[in-house]
């Protein structure tokens, strides 16, 4: 693994592992069964014992965040300048939803007002719309290392990624319009 794909990965990973902090400051205040499920009409479904939720959750993501960089920096065997923009946007991913996610779960149980399906839309809506921008921008040499089995052409390639990105955008601009209805 690169120098800057190991620093990647470790500040990643201490994202992930980042939450923990609020967890344990706001720990007294939480209740033993934290809400880690909900109905779409905001009412938590499933719980979870609170040292699970504040601990456990984060380090399962931190977990999965490894194995998905290392995962990617297996298959896509290109050099960090070569990357599609699209890969270095997956690697943000699992840490931006954990941080945003912990923050609902503290937050639900401590009587804020936070409507989870709203904020998972908007999240989903607005990711969905960035990837989409990049998927025509990826070029078909990157292409051809990224995606198995790679494209027969670059004129199919270039097709193939343009309907990626426009689907991904109207689904992006399908869950911001959710926000209304929710």
């Amino acid at each position: 693994m690169e120098k800057k794909n190991k620093r990647t990965l470790i500040l990643t990973v201490g994202i992930c592992l980042l939450p923990i902090i609020l967890g344990m400051v706001l720990y007294n205040k939480l209740p033993e069964q934290m809400p880690i499920h909900f109905t779409i009409n905001d009412v938590p479904d499933n719980y979870a014992p609170k040292n699970f939720a504040l601990f456990g959750i984060p380090a399962i993501m931190a977990i999965v965040q490894v194995i998905c960089l290392i995962f990617t920096n297996k298959v896509s065997k290109l050099k960090d300048s070569e990357k599609p923009k699209i890969l270095k946007i997956f690697e943000w991913f699992i840490p931006i939803i954990t941080v945003l996610v912990y923050i609902i779960m503290i937050e639900i149980p401590l009587g804020s007002t936070v409507y989870v399906g709203k904020s998972i839309c908007l999240i989903l809506g607005i990711l969905l719309i960035i990837i989409g921008n990049y998927f025509p921008k990826m070029s078909y040499e990157v292409g051809k290392v990224t995606f198995h089995p790679a494209p027969k052409s670059e004129k199919s390639f270039r097709k193939m990624t343009r309907a990626l990105g426009y689907s991904f955008i109207g689904i992006g601009i399908i869950f911001l319009i959710l926000i209304i209805w929710i």
